[in-house]
């Protein structure tokens, strides 16, 4: 694991710092004095910032306070502040642990901006496990939702603002979109009047692969409420082309701040309609397909197979959402392509016995698993044998991959495979069919449901998992096997999934719930509207 990761340092982008600290100065007009905090100042970019923004004239004195507990860091902003120091500023550098340091401190700060470390929960040794769980605590959030050194620090940030003081953070997108980060949202939005979220199309960190966002909170305002634009590239930002609008209905709705560019109308009108449709636990039980510890090994190829004769041991499997076709069906016709394609598609599935009980091409391929120390890897170690996959399960109804990039993936398993936990595992219950489910699945609502509940990263790849696959709509309807050839077909022949929504959002959405042509367009337009966001289109 890179020194990078360990630390959580992703240092932000010059242009980004510079246009924080100029949008903000304004702000700060009739003051006499302005204090500038930042929290974990790694190698200076916002002292650089604060020293060559403009602040307004009245302000007569400034004082700039850095924490950063890496001594070669520190000293970096250290040089930093020398250059083009503002005049009556005083300086003050602190080598510490932040959220260690942050019980300590008296005063309170007009201004704390900064970029804060992304450390997940189990990267982070047990005192800071610890400290972030009481600073989680004292403001009333549960401890569930410490799943990032980040958040701490915000919380802890927020409580040294003065009255009317301004937090500037640049944060993982996550704060927006996954359920941990909600508590966390509704506690801002009760500490700030004003709350303004920037996303961006640009990737801020292309070291880490995920989108960011700019957040901006203001004790006082005299326009409060949620504040939210999209931000297409760095010129736009630099220029100021941008607006932000008001969208209060996040707040108010279980839908994500990610999708801030839904009007409250758009949302009033996808709410309503989830409200009256049950959800996929209804129709079926889902969970995730079997866990290897190391797909590498234990998923082989036919080669591999025959090369060890390891056929007595073996079960078909799909171990990748992109080993299937663009179908709704997995057939046995499938299973012979991708077997012949050379791709992996062999579950071993050895029994409880010892080592020598085995064929001796079997022991073979067992040592190159030592070999390869597969034998150490943390899930094998708690087996009683290692090379014995647990918790296998029988071929399931149907599979739903957790990732996709159009649309999400839902086959019924013609072939009796079985799937790795790259799938949800459907087995439907006795009153609904697969073949219904799935085409009832396939329409504008439930797909811009899976935006909605989904999270998505740098890529744009979508990702669903168990719980948000479970929270997705469905407007079930029954459907004799005729009608799903038909459909098959259908959805086999599209050149798009929108090929599929134009001939059958009607019949589901029109008769499940009596939508208007006119509903039914708005739900299109707005799926529409989240996976241009989602994909950069």
């Amino acid at each position: 694991m890179s020194v990078r990761k360990k630390r959580g340092s992703y240092y932000t982008p010059d242009f980004l710092a510079n246009f924080m600290m100029k949008y903000l100065a304004p702000n700060f007009r009739n003051r006499k004095h302005l204090s500038f905090l930042e929290p974990s100042v790694g190698d200076g970019k916002f002292i650089g910032a604060f020293n060559n923004t403009e602040f307004p004239k009245s302000i007569e004195s400034f004082s700039c306070f850095a924490v950063e507990k890496i001594k070669p860091e520190l000293d970096k902003s250290k040089s930093v502040s020398e250059l083009n120091r503002k005049p009556n500023t005083k300086y003050y550098f602190k080598k510490d642990d932040f959220l260690k340091y942050q019980s300590n401190i008296k005063r309170k700060y007009s201004l704390i901006a900064g970029n804060p470390p992304y450390i997940k929960k189990n990267l982070l040794n047990k005192t800071q496990i610890d400290i972030c769980k009481q600073i989680h605590n004292d403001a009333g959030l549960p401890e569930s939702s410490v799943k990032n050194i980040w958040s701490s620090f915000v919380i802890s940030c927020t409580n040294l603002l003065e009255e009317d003081g301004i937090l500037a953070f640049v944060l993982p997108a996550e704060l927006l979109q996954v359920k941990f980060s909600s508590s966390l949202r509704t506690y801002l939005s009760q500490q700030f009047e004003r709350i303004e979220t920037f996303t961006f199309d640009e990737l801020l960190f292309h070291q880490i692969g995920q989108d960011t966002v700019l957040l901006i909170c203001y004790k006082k305002s005299k326009e409060g409420g949620l504040y939210f634009t999209h931000i297409n590239d760095r010129k736009q930002l630099q220029e100021g082309r941008f607006t932000l609008s008001k969208n209060d209905a996040l707040l108010r709705s279980e839908i994500k701040g990610t999708h801030h560019s839904l009007t409250s109308d758009e949302i009033t009108l996808v709410t309503n309609l989830k409200s009256r449709i049950n959800t996929i636990p209804h129709f079926c039980n889902s969970r995730p397909g079997v866990v290897t510890a190391a797909n590498e090994f234990f998923i082989v190829d036919e080669h591999t197979e025959a090369e060890y004769e390891l056929q007595e041991y073996t079960s078909n499997i799909i171990q990748k959402g992109l080993f299937v076709n663009g179908s709704v069906v997995f057939d046995k016709s499938d299973l012979k392509v991708l077997c012949r394609s050379g791709l992996p598609s062999k579950l071993l599935c050895f029994p409880e016995q010892n080592f020598s009980e085995f064929e001796p091409d079997v022991q073979g391929y067992l040592r190159k698993g030592t070999r390869e120390l597969v034998h150490k890897r943390y899930k094998c170690l708690k087996r009683t044998k290692w090379f014995v996959v647990p918790n296998i399960a029988p071929p399931p109804d149907g599979f739903f991959f957790k990732r996709s990039h159009f649309y999400p993936k839902l086959l019924k398993n013609n072939a009796q495979v079985l799937v790795t936990d790259s799938a949800y595992r459907i087995e439907m219950k006795n009153e609904y069919e697969i073949e219904s489910f799935i085409f009832s699945f396939y329409n504008s609502l439930t797909l811009a449901f899976a935006e909605i509940e989904g999270r998505y990263y740098g890529g744009g790849v979508l990702e669903l998992t168990p719980s948000e696959f479970k929270n997705l709509p469905l407007p079930y309807m029954k459907k004799s096997i005729k009608d799903f050839s038909t459909f098959r077909e259908i959805f086999e022949n599209k050149s798009a999934i929108e090929d599929v929504l134009k001939v059958y959002d009607v019949e589901i959405l029109g008769e499940t719930l009596n939508m208007s042509l006119e509903e039914i367009e708005k739900v299109q337009n707005i799926r529409n509207k989240l996976i241009t966001k989602r994909l950069r289109k």
